[in-house]
């Protein structure tokens, strides 16, 4: 049941989330010294791309005005002029406001000549932009001068640009006290640093714990992130945090995969277009993703976020079509006990995977009219001979139905001494269980039957086994 206290949270969070406003549109007057007669573009960061939203031409006096009807979302915008160079904009609740600078071929410049009036956020981040530009070109001197600096002069020096670094951080201070709500203060603090305490040590000055500093970091690196602003999505910032959170500081593996983005989207949960956007670059990530056993992590999200309702604005064709990829890979995934199949031999003897006596088992889906399988399968006859007194077994299965040409390829490729078997009558449903779409397809399963590796290549299959005996021998 839907109480009024939780109709009155979602309320809130709609309006956190969007920063909801009268929509009464936009209206951006611009003037651009030297840029009479030109056409300019009103464009927007969204993720790690950028979008044109609006163009305009300035007429012979160099001003014009961009306008819609419809208000903008929150964000860093900017105008591209002649030559595409840019210069940015806070835009979020005031919109109706005017800018002007000087075009001299030079983008700082745009900065340094920018003036605005009738926007807070804008006027604020002009004048953070412009204070910056001085502290940079204040600490470029000093770093000249340290260059050819005498001993006596360095200390001068580092004490100068610690001052810099002071009134830098005062002015983020200032920012974030005075404008705590703006969208300037909410990316300054993306941007800010975390302070990490020193290691842990005991009496005699030991670490205790060598990997503190990276769980204290990885711990608080979304401090400072607030995942119910959508006017971050709109920065240049947002993903770039996401990315390096996800390829930097997190194990390549399904199970932290999957934990690591169900904690950001529970942090989303409330502001739809974050949680939105969130899905779907942490899916698209994954989904495309080459390493092995990542299938997990689209099964996952398939059955917790698309396929229950939760993704509104799914397409339902896109749906359906994901509905059934999962299907395919639910029951493959590395980690999975392997699906049991009932097959026979070539003499038409019952044979099944758990039947199979070995360390390890290899199943080596193949066709012999497949170029890839006549590649493929000498390879791995030589393997199998290989390991075959180390305890490895191969089922060789053959996935057509013409059993002249199933007996003629045994024989031609000598694969006696391999677990040959087949389905005649298409009942063990070996395509959907292990997702054969192509062949050759390979599978590694351990004593227990539990799929190791999937859909790898003869030469990958042979460095898994052994790094598998290799960790073996090192435990004894």
């Amino acid at each position: 049941m839907r109480t009024i206290k939780h109709c009155l949270l979602t309320i809130l969070a709609v309006l956190v989330c969007g920063f909801a406003k009268a929509d009464g549109g936009y209206n951006i007057k611009v003037h651009i010294d030297g840029l009479a007669d030109s056409t300019i573009y009103l464009c927007y960061y969204f993720g790690d791309k950028q979008y044109a939203k609006d163009t305009l031409k300035l007429d012979k006096k160099a001003n014009g005005t961009f306008k819609g009807s419809k208000s903008l979302e929150g964000g860093i915008y900017f105008i591209m002029v002649p030559g595409n160079i840019p210069f940015d904009l806070m835009i979020d609740k005031e919109q109706d406001f005017s800018v002007s600078t000087k075009f001299t071929g030079v983008q700082a410049d745009l900065y340094k000549y920018l003036k605005s009036e009738g926007s807070t956020d804008v006027s604020l981040y002009v004048d953070y932009q412009q204070f910056m530009a001085k502290q940079y070109e204040k600490r470029a001197t000093l770093r000249n001068r340290m260059a050819k600096a005498k001993a006596d002069e360095i200390k001068e020096i580092n004490n100068s640009l610690t001052l810099l670094d002071e009134e830098v951080n005062a002015r983020w201070d200032d920012i974030e006290t005075n404008h705590h709500n703006s969208l300037l203060a909410a990316v300054l603090r993306i941007n800010k640093d975390i302070d990490i305490p020193d290691f842990p040590r005991d009496a005699d000055g030991n670490v205790l714990d060598s990997a503190f500093q990276y769980k204290f970091y990885k711990k608080h690196f979304f401090d400072n992130v607030d995942f119910q602003d959508a006017r971050l999505l709109r920065t240049s910032f947002f993903q770039k945090k996401i990315d390096r959170y996800f390829e930097k500081m997190i194990l390549q593996a399904p199970d932290t995969i999957i934990k690591e983005s169900k904690m950001l989207l529970d942090k989303a949960e409330g502001c739809d277009e974050m949680f939105r956007f969130l899905l779907q670059t942490i899916f698209n990530k994954y989904n495309n993703s080459d390493i092995m056993g990542m299938d997990k992590v689209l099964v996952f999200f398939g059955d917790n976020y698309y396929l229950n309702g939760r993704a509104t604005w799914a397409d339902s064709t896109w749906l359906e079509k994901l509905r059934e990829r999962v299907e395919e890979l639910r029951y493959n995934q590395v980690g999975n006990q392997a699906v049991e199949l009932k097959l026979y031999t070539y003499d038409d003897q019952p044979v099944t995977i758990s039947g199979v006596n070995a360390e390890y088992t290899v199943l080596f889906f193949f066709e012999p009219s497949c170029g890839h399988c006549k590649k493929a399968t000498p390879k791995m006859k030589a393997l199998a001979d290989k390991f075959w007194e180390r305890g490895v077994e191969v089922m060789g299965i053959y996935t057509q139905t013409d059993k002249e040409e199933w007996g003629k390829f045994i024989e031609s490729q000598g694969l006696d001494n391999w677990i040959n078997a087949w389905d005649p009558y298409n009942q063990s449903g070996f395509r959907l269980f292990y997702d054969i779409r192509s062949t050759p397809s390979i599978y590694l399963l351990d004593r227990g039957k539990k799929i190791i590796a999937k859909r790898i290549d003869v030469e990958t299959l042979e460095k898994v086994l052994e790094d598998e005996y290799a960790r073996k021998d090192k435990k004894k």
